[in-house]
């Protein structure tokens, strides 16, 4: 019999986060995929940390996993190329300026220092930003990191401490007796732990529903382009014209963005991968966004599946029925909130409890959504957000 203390579902950064914190609190800890270790959204993020001005019930969360990022690759021992210069919004059209001066509003309801700012003072900052730029919101806060890299020092520092990780082991039931959780059910057998840790996104909505309990999150398949090494650019986190895009310690422009295509999952099958029509139309707004990258060589292109709750915020929820079962699924923020969800996910694990500022992310709001909000919504598999 496979027994452990927590079993954690996913090995994304989410569940490497959690697994390090619950193994370094002296927990046994096994991860288990479905695939290889970080191969969906979390080796395909942009690499960002935001401090959620936009969503002010994550931005407490999301300033303590600032200050852990500070210190992470001492912690981990290994490095996560950690960058904190700031983060850039920018408008390249009138739609997109309006957005932004309404999303600002949220913005000053945090105590971050967010200001908006003229185009000339964003081109100051980034010189080869497109000339229609024509405002924006700016942070001399926020970062980003490499995400392949941080998902791989998440890792490596779990198995050092002595932690366990099953790849290509997909997780098919949660199992529960007496209103309590037993362990899971996997191809190979059961494995057994008194506490289930769900950090699986979308698929977490799966391995719920058996027990009546809906976690509303939609999947949706993330695009993401790397080029060859080019000279240095900018350091600030950039988002503009439906793009997100950092330059690399190695010089590499790294980006992702939409449209976006909902998709449905199936608990143990490969998601779908991208497409040509896609991954032009990403190039041809980077290129609008930033004019010098016509003459720049594309490197790879890869994709990756992001969960989706209906206010785009991050949920973390610890069940009383069955009891050792608790979820956590971020919106999309999962890479810059990593480290401070995985210590409030390891505490409500082993403790029941975090002093974490998480009162507002439980899945409790989402007690009045009905099972067909996707489609009352229109967020229907094979169909783009735009």
């Amino acid at each position: 019999m496979q027994n452990y203390d927590l079993i954690v579902v996913g090995a994304g950064i989410l569940g490497l986060a959690t697994a390090y914190q619950a193994r370094k609190a002296g927990a046994k800890v096994v991860v288990l995929d479905k695939g290889a270790t970080a191969y969906e959204a979390s080796s395909r993020a942009t690499g960002y940390l935001s401090l959620r001005g936009e969503t002010p019930e994550e931005s407490p969360l999301a300033q303590m996993a600032e200050k852990l990022w500070d210190g992470l690759d001492e912690e981990l021992g290994y490095p996560t190329e950690w960058t904190q210069r700031g983060r850039i919004w920018a408008a390249v059209n009138e739609r997109e300026l309006a957005e932004l001066k309404e999303l600002y509003q949220s913005f000053e309801k945090t105590d971050i220092a967010f200001e908006f700012v003229d185009g000339q003072a964003l081109r100051k900052m980034i010189p080869s930003l497109t000339d229609s730029c024509l405002g924006g919101i700016h942070t001399p806060r926020s970062g980003h990191a490499n995400p392949q890299r941080t998902s791989q020092a998440f890792a490596w520092a779990f198995t050092d401490l002595g932690g366990e990780i099953r790849e290509y082991t997909p997780v098919l039931e949660v199992l529960a007796t007496g209103g309590r959780v037993k362990g899971v059910k996997t191809p190979y057998g059961e494995i057994h732990a008194p506490r289930v840790a769900l950090c699986a996104a979308a698929h977490n909505t799966l391995l719920l529903a058996p027990f009546g309990i809906l976690f509303p999150l939609a999947p949706v398949r993330l695009e993401a382009l790397v080029t060859t090494p080019m000279p240095p650019l900018f350091d600030q986190c950039f988002i503009g014209n439906g793009l997100s895009v950092r330059q690399t310690k190695r010089g590499n422009l790294h980006m992702n963005g939409g449209p976006y295509e909902w998709i449905d999952l199936e608990i143990d099958k490969e998601s779908p991968k991208p497409t040509t029509p896609i991954v032009r139309n990403i190039l041809r707004r980077a290129i609008e966004t930033i004019p010098l990258l016509k003459g720049a060589q594309f490197l790879r292109s890869w994709a990756g599946i992001v969960d989706m709750a209906p206010d785009q915020m991050t949920t973390i929820h610890l069940f009383d029925n069955p009891e050792g079962l608790l979820t956590v699924a971020a919106s999309g923020h999962g890479f810059g909130m990593a480290p401070a969800v995985g210590v409030a996910m390891a505490d409500l694990a082993l403790k029941g409890a975090t002093s974490l500022p998480i009162e507002h992310l439980s899945l409790n709001r989402f007690r009045h959504i009905t099972s067909d909000w996707r489609e009352k919504r229109r967020w229907h598999a094979g169909q783009y957000n735009t």
